[in-house]
């Protein structure tokens, strides 16, 4: 049989209460007795010497010491002066005594031991030492009285007393018991109850229900516990886990609808050559070229992508000059952008003629071609794309801005996530794979610095970057200087 959490904790509890019940219990009982045992002795030891106090209150109205040793004093009158009894009914007779009453403990002797009241021999047993007081009579020790402690096991209304205290500590454990069983059910359903469900959850999940959650009320999530944070965990837990399957099966059918697509072009065109309808020329070698270095292009962007998800990406880091990295993008895609009716400008800080910097110059060169291929390809005619590079602090900065149209704000957290693009379209046309901008999120994050998307003042798109530049390295040097 499977023992189940609830079963456990209401049995810990159940446990641990029971445990200090009875430790409680037998401490308070052997206190009780022990303590109501001390009570009895010093009650005794007082009852002796009141009646020590008789004894000699007798000698001084008489004829003191004299009256003693001839008998003159009788034993039953200075009990009936110690403990003064009310005559009982007509025809009644007087009460028996009990065992080891206290008149057959008592006895008073003469200097030289001779037995003048009392029982002419009291037993020593194991109740303790005998109980000795001096008898006085005209300022002198005429006596010796002597008693014989109690015995330690009570009888009579003493142990009915004891039995009662034992009987209501018992019964008050019982309860006690009782009511930390039933608090231990309560309080093992309570806390169960939540495990439960994560439990139903957790294996839901398991067997690929990636909609299962658990529901967000005061019992369960909306709990300040522990418990309650296990719960949330695993709600967020559940939708991460979605937005990954649903990311998953987003990026294969991508991947596949990116793939397809070069390999329909030329596959049409290979069948186009082999039947006939177009001639080998050299001009169709050329589009084929074309479409086999695309789909290279693309599945290389796939691979650096996957690679970048296993591991960080790997960079070479060595010293370079940013000013000089910009001026040589700006250079080859010049031509370009005039092409396309574009004004590409360059904005450096005044003075500034190089910027020692330490990165993988083919990476960022990459990243930054990519950056202007995007803004190229999407601003509209007549339209500007401008390059800014700034420096502040121990950060280089780099900005490329473009006129519109723009992006929507809902659509900026998108930009970088594979094959995301604005438009609805996927075919290989002006759009693109829409895998560069995730290259270079993936490039500046291996670099140590981090690409953001904004509203560009120009009234297009603005890409930010930033990458840290090492401490050491020389600050931009005017122009005329060298490195």
């Amino acid at each position: 049989m499977r023992l189940r959490l609830v079963h456990t904790l209401a049995l810990t509890l159940l446990a641990f209460t029971g445990v200090a019940v009875l430790a409680l219990g037998g401490l308070m009982a052997w206190q009780l007795r022990n303590g109501f045992g001390e009570y009895l002795a010093a009650r005794d030891v007082q009852h002796f010497e009141r009646f020590v106090g008789i004894v000699e209150a007798r000698l001084g109205r008489g004829g003191g010491a004299s009256d003693l040793i001839a008998g003159r004093i009788d034993m039953r009158g200075l009990l009936d002066e110690l403990n003064p009894r009310p005559a009982g009914p007509p025809g009644m007779p007087p009460p028996g005594r009990a065992r080891d009453a206290f008149p057959d403990r008592i006895q008073v002797v003469a200097p030289d031991g001779t037995v003048l009241l009392g029982p002419t021999r009291i037993d020593r047993i194991d109740s303790g030492p005998m109980v000795e007081r001096p008898v006085h009579a005209n300022g002198q020790v005429v006596a010796l009285a002597r008693m014989r402690p109690a015995p330690t096991v009570r009888t009579g209304a003493e142990a009915r007393f004891l039995h009662d205290q034992y009987a209501l500590m018992a019964a008050a454990g019982l309860g006690l018991i009782v009511l930390a069983l039933v608090t231990a059910a309560w309080l093992a359903r309570h806390w169960t109850r939540p495990l439960a469900a994560v439990q139903d959850a957790t294996q839901r999940l398991a067997q690929g229900e990636l909609t299962v959650r658990l529901p967000d009320g005061p019992a369960l999530a909306g709990r300040s516990d522990e418990i309650g944070d296990v719960v949330r965990n695993v709600n967020r837990m559940a939708e991460g886990l979605q937005q990954l399957e649903g990311a998953r099966r987003r990026w294969l059918a991508d991947i596949s609808h990116e793939l397809r697509t070069p390999l329909t072009v030329l596959r049409g065109d290979i069948e186009a050559l082999h039947d006939g309808v177009r001639p080998l020329r050299p001009e169709a070698i050329a589009v084929l070229h074309e479409e086999v270095l695309r789909l290279n292009r693309l599945v290389d962007d796939l691979h650096l992508l996957a690679m970048s998800d296993l591991q960080t990406l790997p960079c070479h880091m060595a010293d370079d000059d940013a000013v000089a990295l910009v001026r040589r993008l700006q250079g080859r895609h010049a031509a370009r952008a005039r092409a396309a009716g574009l004004d590409l400008t360059l904005d450096l800080p005044g003075g500034m003629a190089a910027l020692p910097v330490r990165w993988d110059a083919g990476r960022i060169e990459q990243l930054l071609a990519n950056l202007l291929e995007n803004s190229l390809r999407y601003t509209q005619a007549p339209g500007q794309v401008r390059l800014r590079l700034e420096q502040a602090g121990d950060t280089v900065r780099m900005v490329v801005d473009d006129s519109a149209p723009g992006v929507p704000a809902g659509q900026m957290p998108q930009l970088f996530e594979p094959l995301y693009r604005g438009d609805a379209a996927r075919s290989g046309g002006p759009g693109g794979s829409g895998l560069g901008l995730a290259i270079c999120q993936v490039i500046a994050q291996a670099h140590g610095g981090h690409l953001v998307a904004s509203a560009s003042a120009l009234g297009g798109l603005c890409l930010t970057l930033d990458l840290p530049q090492p401490a050491g390295l020389a600050r931009h040097r005017p122009a005329g200087s060298t490195l």
